[in-house]
């Protein structure tokens, strides 16, 4: 399964080189992207338990649902070819070994809208019944669960006595009669559930009082009640929240491309300076989301740019006939590239894997200079987009073709414009 994405890596390299054809990059990274979906490994050892109580060992898809699911993906067997799927109808639970577990229930949801521009005036929960998978975050004498929806997220809980039950928590707005004025307001009737029903000798009134409705808070407090030492508390609790940070050294060629254009009305043909091949060099910073299986990344960026060239450039000499006599020109530019944006990244095994990249670059202390017998410009640079495609190896080294679309270096100069594009062939080591 290496050996095709590899020659494809290959070919893709090889034609990109020959030319920065916007629209052929990006076909040629599409391309290799969904090859590479394709071809990564992304089943593991799981299970599911089906209504009838017989319990499955299988390969599921671990996509590792920041939504919960509503079905999966899944073989018997490592190597079939065979795609199935089960849904909520027919599962009961289902489970990744070292990951996720999702437990289907049946319960009372509040469907209130937090956001601030929606929030209700009333304090108690707008309820609805619904059949939905559970994900489970704590287990043990008082289980705690997950549930998340693009609109809302939610704590489900259950105890040897209690059935499982939403923990209530709702911000709400309070209107004075009077004066009209409103405040936000907080029902945490969870903290009543949890002195009711989730308390022991190992908890005390005034850990209750200090909860928070969020995951980090609610593990703890329930791995606590279950008797589980501080350690794996710790542990538990950083191993869900902790993001990966890596700092970069990057170095390679650059191939770049300008033109400089007059308006008609000027009198001055375009002219289409030489591509250059030259030296590039930055750095980044790029932080992992914890989500998703480490996917999904943002970064920023500092790389290095320059361009010099002289051409002859076309200037209108006789408005009766449109004769054009031609005028030697020189182009300076220098200044800094600080692309912003987000990495996703595809497995292909343990210590391999690709990774597509979308950025809007900021040119920082860009210099554009463009000297003629007619005309002298001392332009500005603006930003620009950047699409990159690579291969990282053990998260140490990595390689990148990164397209970086077409800026105008004088955009305060409005008869003139330029469109300086570059394609950079990157190789890049994570000092940390």
């Amino acid at each position: 399964m290496r050996k095709p994405v590899k020659k494809q890596i290959f070919l893709f390299i090889l034609s990109a080189t020959k030319t920065i054809s916007m629209k052929k990059f990006l076909l040629l990274t599409l391309f290799l992207y969904f090859s590479a979906i394709n071809a990564q490994i992304s089943f593991e050892k799981g299970y599911f338990i089906s209504n009838n109580g017989t319990k499955t060992a299988c390969f599921i898809k671990n996509i590792d649902w920041y939504n919960n699911p509503v079905d999966f993906k899944y073989k018997i067997a490592g190597d079939d070819t065979d795609i199935k799927t089960e849904t909520i109808a027919t599962v009961k639970e289902f489970g990744v070994e070292n990951g996720a577990t999702f437990k289907r229930a049946t319960v009372k949801i509040d469907q209130s809208d937090n956001r601030l521009e929606n929030i209700s005036t009333t304090k108690n929960p707008v309820w609805k019944e619904d059949t939905v998978f559970l994900k489970v975050l704590v287990q043990g004498k008082a289980t705690l669960y997950y549930y998340l929806t693009k609109d809302f997220a939610r704590f489900f809980y259950e105890t040897e006595n209690i059935p499982t039950e939403q923990l209530v928590f709702k911000e709400y707005l309070m209107v004075d009669d009077l004066t009209g004025a409103g405040t936000t307001e907080e029902n945490n009737y969870f903290k009543q559930q949890l002195f009711n029903n989730v308390k022991n000798e190992n908890t005390s009134e005034n850990e209750i009082k200090r909860l928070e409705y969020k995951t980090e808070s609610l593990v703890k407090y329930f791995l606590k009640y279950n008797n589980v030492d501080a350690t794996t508390i710790e542990k538990t609790i950083n191993d869900k929240n902790k993001g990966i940070f890596h700092l970069k050294a990057s170095a390679g060629v650059s191939f770049t491309s300008l033109t400089v254009s007059g308006a008609e009305s000027s009198g001055y043909q375009s002219a289409k300076y030489d591509n250059k091949t030259q030296p590039t060099f930055g750095v980044e910073g790029e932080y992992v989301f914890p989500f998703n299986k480490n996917k999904w990344s943002a970064f920023i960026g500092l790389f290095y740019q320059k361009y010099e060239d002289s051409k002859d450039y076309g200037v209108l000499y006789s408005v009766n006939n449109s004769q054009h006599v031609e005028h030697p020109s020189t182009v300076k530019y220098s200044g800094f590239s600080l692309p912003i944006g987000v990495r996703h990244y595809l497995f292909l095994n343990q210590n391999s894997k690709i990774f597509v990249n979308v950025a809007y670059a900021v040119t920082l202390g860009g210099k554009f200079t463009y000297e003629s017998k007619y005309v002298n410009l001392d332009g500005k640079a603006q930003g620009n987009f950047a699409l990159g495609l690579g291969y990282n190896f053990k998260n140490k080294i990595s390689t990148e073709i990164r397209y970086n679309a077409g800026k105008n270096l004088a955009h305060n100069y409005m008869p003139f414009s330029t469109d300086f594009s570059s394609l950079d062939l990157l190789l890049s080591y994570s000092i940390f």
